[in-house]
């Protein structure tokens, strides 16, 4: 998984709130989604909150760690507010439990919403058999929220009953998460047993045996290490995340929405030819950079055996890593072509056939048999739902002929291969310029200092032996392996930019002129649901934009 960018993230939320902006009907789902991002740009450090079961010692559990009587205990709920308390530089927030009266619930979710990280709390005579308790734990699991469970004895619990009890509570969490689709949840829950009210008692009394006997020490070191875990990967993580289900829910309600089968096809093409883009850029850059990292150890080998003459090999490097990148490229532009003819082929066959039987005074036509036309080699060949075109395309005609839409399907078709044929050479031109001749001026003086020092070792046994003994020799060898490594690292690094911008310069005008040819001919099909397509495409930009981050 590559690393989320904070600025990228928080410009596709910007995206998505300016598209809500346009659209006010979105705005009251949009709202949970704006909070979290809110909150966490008025405050970037992680929310870490007590969560639990009511009567099971949150406010005790709190009062333990900070060794101190600062939060309301009893045996009737008491906290309706939120309440934070500073534990080893960390806020941690007091909230409502799983029972809380119901004016008290509102503070709860709301603060659940913003959390990334929870401490449940729960008594372990009960904690494996509570089904509320369980799909609590669960729920906080899909929100993607890291979680820290904490079983509150009363009474004391051996190591067998223990061991059996957090088996139990395992079995449980595995069957409701998996009624949910959800997998591998066990691993991210630590699990821990404590006499919070004992511990309370013997910080204040400053008993150290009496500390141990409740387990605390193990809890707060435990703890620790959950909470230093909670990076802002995590974080981000759980941002995206949040923020692709409200699209992929604004797509349905806009979907539902779109009156024309046909448009709805062709936004279906547009979707896929948005996912292909991700993934062709995702494998060129991925290229991209393993042949940075193939510079940067190439450099560092050829300048170790013989400075003098590396730069022949060091320049046949940047070529061999173009040409690699190059093929790349291409072989992913070529396999993106193939599945669009494929797809518009699908398209022209349904329009073009539903025409005939629509017709003023057509009889009516034998069904077609699909299945003589199937290939079972290629699955993926088709992905249009045709049947349901057939189905609508009906009102086509007040649109626009079908003799249209298929002739503007025709250009696109035509047009996508025959730019390519220009694209390898002219690409190949610009490599020249824009990567290696772009650095390989500055290979000869950089190489002409480490030589300099590498003549130093090149000397014949005696004089090496000697050098060996001296400061001065070590000062000098550190230098050379110095300059070495800011070469290697430098090249490498000036590869990788100058590629990626090449790339981008190539690629992404390439494909923005097929998205605009497909949406000209799919708002030829269907002019009344132009504005809802328009959105349903925009919406489609940011889900593939945030499902490049995972």
């Amino acid at each position: 998984m590559m690393d989320i960018s904070a600025a990228e993230l928080f410009k596709t939320y910007d995206l998505a709130a300016a598209l809500v902006g346009k659209h006010p009907e979105l705005a009251s789902d949009f709202k949970a989604v704006q909070r979290q991002f809110d909150d966490k740009r008025n405050q970037s450090d992680a929310s870490i909150m007590v969560y639990g079961v009511y009567n099971a010692g949150k406010s005790t559990l709190i009062n333990a760690l900070i060794g101190q009587q600062v939060a309301a205990t009893g045996d009737i709920p008491l906290t309706n507010s939120i309440n934070a308390y500073s534990w080893n530089n960390v806020t941690i927030l007091d909230t409502p439990g799983v029972d809380a009266p119901k004016a008290h619930e509102k503070v709860t979710r709301e603060q659940l919403l913003k959390a990334d990280a929870v401490i449940f709390v729960a008594n372990p005579s009960g904690a494996a058999e509570e089904e509320k308790t369980l799909q609590a734990l669960v729920d906080i699991l899909q929100a993607k929220k890291k979680l820290f469970l904490v079983l509150n004895e009363k009474d004391k619990t051996d190591v067998d009953t223990f061991t059996r009890l957090k088996n139990d509570i395992r079995i449980r969490l595995q069957d409701l998460a998996e009624a949910k689709g959800m997998q591998d949840v066990l691993g991210d829950i630590p699990i821990m047993l404590v006499n919070a009210e004992t511990a309370l008692r013997a910080k204040q009394e400053n008993k150290e045996k009496l500390l141990q006997l409740s387990g605390f020490p193990a809890l707060e070191a435990g703890l620790t290490s959950f909470i230093n875990s909670i990076g802002s990967q995590h974080i981000y993580a759980r941002l995206s995340g949040e923020l692709s289900k409200f699209l992929d829910h604004v797509l349905l309600t806009l979907e539902s929405n779109t009156t024309s089968e046909t448009v709805r096809s062709y936004d279906s093409l547009l979707k896929k030819i948005i996912e292909q883009q991700q993934a062709c850029r995702k494998t060129v850059f991925d290229e991209i950079k393993r042949q940075g990292k193939v510079m940067y150890q190439g450099c560092k080998s050829a300048l170790h055996q013989d400075s003098g003459h590396a730069q022949p090999k060091i320049e046949a490097l940047f070529i061999q890593a173009s040409e690699q990148i190059e093929a790349v490229q291409k072989h992913e532009m070529g396999y993106l072509i193939q599945r669009f003819e494929d797809d518009v082929d699908s398209l022209e066959a349904a329009i073009l056939r539903q025409s005939k039987t629509t017709a003023p005074g057509a009889l009516p036509q034998a069904p077609v048999d699909q299945t003589s036309h199937t290939n079972t080699d290629t699955p993926e060949k088709s992905e249009l739902n045709v049947e349901t075109i057939n189905q609508a395309i009906g009102s086509l005609s007040s649109l626009a002929k079908p003799e249209h839409v298929v002739s503007t399907l025709k250009l696109v078709k035509d047009w996508l291969p025959s730019v390519m044929k220009g694209i390898g050479p002219k690409t190949m031109e610009k490599w020249g310029a824009a990567v290696v001749g772009k650095w390989i001026p500055y290979v000869g003086p950089a190489i002409t200092v480490i030589s300099s020092l590498w003549d130093i070792f090149a000397e014949d046994g005696e004089s090496k032996k000697a050098r060996e003994q001296s400061e001065q020799h070590r000062r000098e060898w550190e230098r050379f392996q110095q300059e070495v490594e800011d070469f290697a690292s430098t090249t490498a690094a000036q590869f990788e930019a100058n590629a990626s911008k090449l790339v981008s310069e190539t690629l992404d005008p390439w494909f923005k002129e097929l998205l605009d040819k497909v949406k000209a001919s799919r708002n030829l099909a269907a002019q009344q649901d132009k504005s809802i397509s328009e959105t349903v495409f925009e919406v489609q930009q940011l889900s593939s934009q945030l499902r490049s981050f995972s």
